[in-house]
C-alpha cells in the first residue's frame, strides 16, 4: 500500500449510521486530512438527515456496492450489527480498501477467520474497534505496568457495567443472534485488554447470567500462575443506572484505581501516602479541521480512529487492535461464555 502524500486527503466510507456510526462521523469531521466521502445505510433519508444534523453531510447510499462504484475511497469503516460484520468487511477488503471494523469482529471464530483470510488475500490494512487499548486511563495503566515502577502485579480487577442498551436500531443489541449479547458486545472490551496487557492466561473459569438478550452478565477469573485477574461485565441494570467502566491494579508497592462513575479520574496510592491523581495523556487532535469538537470527551474513540488514519497516511499496517488480536479476544470471550454456561 502506498503512503498518502502530505497534501492528499484520506477518504473514507462509513457503513452504518446508528449510535457508533454517528460517533465516528463526528470524529472524521475533526481529524485533519481525513474526509468522509460517503455513507451506507438502508435507511437512506434518515441517515442523511442524521449526518446533516451532526454537521457531517455526505452522500448516503443504500448499499456498499453502490458506494464503492460511485466514490473513490481509501478505507471503509463498518459500524453495523455484529452479525453483518463479515459480509461488509469482506466486501470492503475484496475491493482493495483498508478496513476499520467495530468490535466484536464477528460472532464466531470461523467468521473472524474468513475476514482475516480476505485481508491477507488482498494485502489490506485493518483495525478493530477495541477502544480500551486507546482509552487514556487504560493506556496509562499499560505504561505503568510496563515500567515496573510498582513492582510485581498482585491482582487486577476489571469491571464494565451499564443500563440495558436501548439505542440500537430495531433493538438489535438485545438480540443475541445479532450482537452476541453483553458478553460479546460489552465484556469483550475487558477480555481484549487483559490479553493485550498480560497475554493468554493459563486457564479460565467463568459464570454467566443469561436472559432474553443472551449472555447478559459475565463473571470470569483468568489464571496467570501467581496472579489472578477478575473481570466482570453486564448490561442488565435499570435504565437510570448509567454506565461504569473501572479497574483496580494492585502492585507490591502501589495501587492504581479508576472508576468512570466517581469523577476522580485515575488514582494512585503508594506506600503510606494518601491516594493522588495520576496524570494521563489527553487525546491530541493535532491540527484538527476548523478546531471543531471536544476531543477530550471522545476518549478512546478519537484515539483509535486517529491512530488508524495516521497509519494509513504513512502506508503502515496498524499494530494495535489488529484483526488477529480481535480474533483472539473473540475466541477467549466465547470460551468464557461456554465455560460459564456449562458450569451454571
Amino acid at each position: 500500500m502506498m503512503e498518502t502524500q502530505a497534501n492528499e486527503t484520506l477518504k473514507g466510507i462509513l457503513v452504518g449510521c446508528g449510535f457508533m456510526g454517528g460517533m465516528h462521523a463526528q470524529i472524521y469531521k475533526i481529524l485533519d486530512g481525513v474526509e468522509l466521502v460517503g455513507a451506507v445505510d438502508g435507511r437512506v433519508e434518515e441517515a442523511k438527515e442524521k449526518l446533516d444534523s451532526l454537521g457531517c453531510p455526505t452522500r448516503v447510499f443504500a448499499t456498499l456496492t453502490e458506494a464503492l462504484e460511485s466514490v473513490e475511497c481509501d478505507f471503509v469503516d463498518v459500524c453495523l450489527p455484529t452479525s453483518l460484520h463479515e459480509q461488509y468487511s469482506v466486501e470492503a477488503l475484496n475491493a482493495g480498501k483498508s478496513l476499520f471494523c467495530e468490535r466484536p469482529l464477528a460472532l464466531s471464530v470461523e467468521s473472524a477467520d474468513r475476514i482475516l483470510a480476505a485481508a491477507d488475500a488482498n494485502n489490506a490494512f485493518a483495525q478493530v474497534g477495541q477502544c480500551l487499548r486507546f482509552w487514556p486511563e487504560y493506556q496509562r495503566l499499560m505504561e505503568y505496568h510496563s515500567s515496573g515502577d510498582g513492582g510485581k502485579l498482585l491482582s487486577l480487577n476489571l469491571t464494565r457495567r451499564c443500563a440495558r442498551p436501548s439505542y440500537g436500531i430495531d433493538n438489535w443489541l438485545n438480540d443475541a443472534s445479532q450482537s452476541g449479547g453483553a458478553a460479546l458486545d460489552l465484556h469483550i472490551h475487558d477480555t481484549d485488554f487483559v490479553l493485550a496487557m498480560l497475554g493468554e492466561p493459563n486457564s479460565v473459569s467463568s459464570r454467566v447470567t443469561r436472559d432474553f438478550s443472551g449472555p447478559v452478565h459475565v463473571f470470569s477469573l483468568f489464571d496467570y500462575d501467581s496472579l489472578i485477574v477478575s473481570s466482570e461485565g453486564g448490561w442488565n441494570y435499570p435504565v437510570g443506572w448509567g454506565f461504569q467502566m473501572a479497574f483496580q491494579a494492585v502492585y507490591e508497592r502501589s495501587v492504581l484505581d479508576f472508576d468512570s462513575s466517581n469523577g476522580k479520574g485515575l488514582m494512585i496510592c503508594e506506600g503510606r501516602e494518601e491516594p493522588r491523581s495520576l496524570e494521563v495523556e489527553a487525546p491530541d487532535a493535532g491540527e484538527s479541521q476548523s478546531g471543531e469538537g471536544n476531543v477530550s470527551d471522545l476518549g478512546g474513540y478519537f484515539n483509535e480512529l486517529k491512530y488508524f488514519t495516521d497509519c494509513l497516511k504513512k502506508g503502515a499496517a496498524p499494530e494495535i487492535a489488529t484483526l488477529a488480536d480481535a480474533r483472539d479476544s473473540l475466541a477467549l470471550a466465547l470460551k468464557e461464555i461456554e465455560l460459564g454456561e456449562s458450569s451454571g
